[in-house]
């Protein structure tokens, strides 16, 4: 399930009305949509036709971490935005970011921690004989 589908789902609504999604080649949007899920490129493709995002309000990238050219360009193109578009917000989020980094970047932008659950895993221990057999199968050692 992708998160635009679980959470027009948890709204109760069909996919295309307020909730929408677009991803390179795929997408589904409609005239009342107000929360676009996206990727970076397709982001960085908005930039290029409308260079202040004009009615756009928030933008969430998460696992910032992941940085790649995609992520570091939007970050410099957006941090070049914030000053003319003071309505704009941007939430950058990450399980494993170092946020003293982002936050420095961003002229001391606030940071809020949001403690997460922790659950234990279970330690499962394959038989020598499984693993080396070629044979794994999933189900070895349980």
């Amino acid at each position: 399930m992708t998160v635009a589908e679980r959470v027009y789902a948890e709204r109760g609504e069909r996919l295309g009305e307020s909730i929408g999604y677009k991803v390179r080649l795929e997408g589904m949007k409609g005239k009342n949509t107000h929360l676009l899920f996206c990727t970076t490129g397709i982001l960085l493709r908005r930039l290029l036709s409308d260079r202040n995002l004009d009615g756009v309000t928030h933008i969430f990238v998460d696992e910032i971490h992941e940085r790649g050219m995609n992520e570091d360009f939007l970050l410099i193109v957006l941090k070049d935005l914030l000053p003319r578009r003071r309505d704009l917000r941007l939430i950058l989020m990450s399980a494993t970011l170092s946020a003293d980094l982002f936050s420095n970047y961003f002229g001391g932008a606030p940071m809020i921690h949001i403690p997460s659950k922790f659950y234990m895993g279970a330690r499962l221990h394959l038989s020598r004989e499984s693993l080396f057999s070629g044979r794994y199968t999933g189900n070895d050692g349980i």
